[in-house]
C-alpha cells in the first residue's frame, strides 16, 4: 500500500490527497508533525532529505517528493480515472492552469516563507498578511479570467475545463481552501467559487479537505 507523508496544513499534500481519493487508490496517511517534534523531523529527513511535505512512498521503496512529480506518477500509474483528459490542446490548458497554483502561487505563500518573513526578516503580521493576500490575488485574477472565458465557450462544464474534474481542479481547490481559511475576500472571483463548490460536492474532495484531517499542531 502507498504511504503518504502528509500534514493537515500542507497545500501540496492536499492536492495529492485529492488525486489519490479521486483515482480510488488505497493509501496510508502518515501525519508528520513538522512544527514541534524534533524526532519526527529528523526521522522524516531519512525519507525526504529536503524535509518538505508531501512525500509518497510507493512500490519497491520508491520515494517521490514534490507534489507535481507525485501527481504525474499517479496519472501514469493509475490511468483509469484520468486527471489529464481531452485532446493535446486541452491537456496543455489544464497543465498551464495547474502551474499557476503549483509554481507561481504556493511557493510564495507556503509556511516556511511566511515564517522566514516573520523570524528572519522581522516582518510584522500586518505586512505578512499583505504579502499573503497580494500573491493570492495575483493568482486568482488570471485564474478567474481563464475560467470565465472557458465557461462562456462551454457552459456545460461544471469544473475548470471539462464536465469532470481535472488536474486543474485538483490544484485550484487547495488554494481556495487556504484563502478561505485566512478569510481572504473572494467575492471578485465568482467562477472560481462556483468551480470550488462543484468540486466540494464530490467525496474525493471532501475527504481530502484539511478540516477532515487530524490536527497535529
Amino acid at each position: 500500500m502507498l504511504q503518504l507523508f502528509t500534514h493537515h496544513r500542507s497545500v501540496s499534500a492536499h492536492r495529492v490527497r485529492i488525486a489519490l481519493n479521486y483515482k480510488g487508490v488505497s493509501y496510508k496517511s502518515i501525519f508528520t508533525d513538522m512544527d514541534h517534534a524534533r524526532g519526527d523531523r529528523l526521522s522524516y529527513l531519512n525519507v525526504n532529505p529536503q524535509g518538505l511535505i508531501p512525500a509518497l512512498w510507493a512500490e519497491n521503496d520508491l520515494v517521490i517528493s514534490q507534489s507535481s512529480a507525485i501527481l504525474e506518477y499517479l496519472e501514469e500509474r493509475y490511468p483509469e480515472r484520468p486527471l489529464l483528459h481531452g485532446d493535446i490542446a486541452e491537456r496543455a490548458r489544464i497543465r498551464s492552469f495547474a502551474q499557476i497554483a503549483i509554481a507561481d502561487t504556493h511557493p510564495l505563500n507556503n509556511l516556511r516563507v511566511l515564517r522566514y518573513l516573520r523570524d528572519g526578516m522581522n516582518v510584522d503580521y500586518e505586512n505578512r498578511r499583505k504579502w499573503f493576500e497580494h500573491w493570492i490575488h495575483k493568482a486568482f485574477a488570471p485564474m478567474e479570467s481563464i475560467l470565465a472565458n472557458q465557461a462562456r465557450e462551454n457552459d456545460e462544464n461544471s469544473y475548470c475545463f471539462t464536465a469532470r474534474p481535472s488536474l486543474a481542479d485538483v490544484c485550484l481547490v487547495p488554494q481556495v481552501s487556504l484563502a478561505e481559511r485566512y478569510d481572504v475576500d473572494l467575492s471578485g472571483y465568482p467562477t472560481i467559487r462556483r468551480v470550488h463548490r462543484a468540486c466540494m460536492t464530490l467525496a474525493a474532495f471532501q475527504a481530502a479537505d484539511p478540516d477532515n484531517q487530524p490536527d497535529t499542531k
